[in-house]
């Protein structure tokens, strides 16, 4: 008794479309003869008779009916999971997932994706927010293929020694503000000495990238100790938001509050001497450890930012 073969169900299928031996011989691409015997293999399996050959036409049975109707199931339920399967391959090969920070991700990620759209029409993008620890990790893991996150000396030490490669892709800088008081003039300014009233500061969580960078700065920027954190939170639009209530001052990026600086709904709480410029950088692995698309989407962001650099 012979195995069933798809390639039989398919015979099947195309006889009783064309109604005759020779031109589904012909549809299948093998010789008469050949085609014979597989229809005769498929009717042993069978056990009984599936075709009625005519001298014009050959026609199925009801046996051949009820076959070539599992069949049409068999074949649709084998071509619809053979696409399922092929379907993971193909989201792994056309999409680039990436790490960002929360507010880089809606900030600085869309200017990104959209100047690389031109030439990359069909990419998706796959985007995780998460901080810069975990993102590093993400990356390192492979569970990401880029990463996209604020960059200072003073977090650079968690992007080192692990053969990263970077773009600069932009700038950003953490500018201090608050709700007016007045046109122009600060709730809450920036202590900058003993004698000035202790402010109400919403800080950034200490797992933050911007809260490190800004650590790292703040005793040259203004007398810390008159600061009283009153609110604190890993994410700088909900620091917005805070602001916003008038419940303190907050170094907020300035892709955040441009539009509030524009229209006078906050105001600089000090001079642009207390700003803090932050570079922004795209990271990936080494180009041995990439898969070829990632490559490929690297070598456009390089035409539009220019040659990568080695962390």
């Amino acid at each position: 008794m012979h195995e069933l073969n798809v390639k039989l169900l398919q015979d099947l299928q195309a006889l009783a479309d064309t109604g005759s031996l020779y031109k589904a011989a012909e549809r299948r691409h093998i010789t008469h003869p050949a085609f014979g015997r597989r229809i005769r293999a498929l009717e042993e399996w069978a056990g009984t008779p599936l075709v009625e050959r005519g001298h014009q036409s050959s026609t199925l049975t009801p046996a051949g009916k009820t076959l070539l109707a599992s069949a049409h199931e068999v074949l649709s339920i084998l071509e619809q999971t053979h696409s399922l399967l092929q379907q993971p391959g193909r989201v792994r090969e056309e999409t680039i997932t990436i790490a960002a920070g929360r507010t880089l991700s809606h900030k600085v990620l869309p200017g990104t994706i959209a100047a690389l759209k031109q030439a990359m029409p069909h990419l998706c993008w796959k985007v995780t927010t998460t901080s810069l620890d975990f993102g590093v990790d993400m990356l390192l893991e492979g569970k990401v293929d880029l990463l996209l996150c604020h960059a200072q000396p003073a977090i650079e030490s968690s992007l080192q020694g692990h053969d990263l490669t970077y773009l600069p892709v932009g700038q950003d800088t953490l500018i201090p503000v608050s709700i007016p008081l007045v046109p122009q003039l600060p709730r809450y300014a920036l202590p900058c000495d003993g004698g000035d009233p202790v402010v109400p500061f919403l800080a950034y969580a200490h797992s933050m990238s911007l809260g490190k960078i800004l650590r790292s700065h703040m005793h040259a920027l203004c007398d810390t100790a008159r600061l009283r954190t009153v609110y604190e939170a890993d994410l700088a639009d909900a620091l917005h938001a805070m602001v916003h209530q008038g419940l303190g001052l907050a170094w907020l990026p300035q892709t955040l509050v441009q539009s509030d600086l524009a229209q006078g709904r906050l105001v600089r709480a000090a001079g642009a001497d207390k700003d803090v410029a932050i570079n922004v950088r795209l990271y990936r692995r080494a180009s041995s450890q990439t898969k070829p698309l990632t490559s490929r989407v690297w070598a456009g962001l390089e035409n539009i930012y220019g040659r990568s650099l080695r962390s």
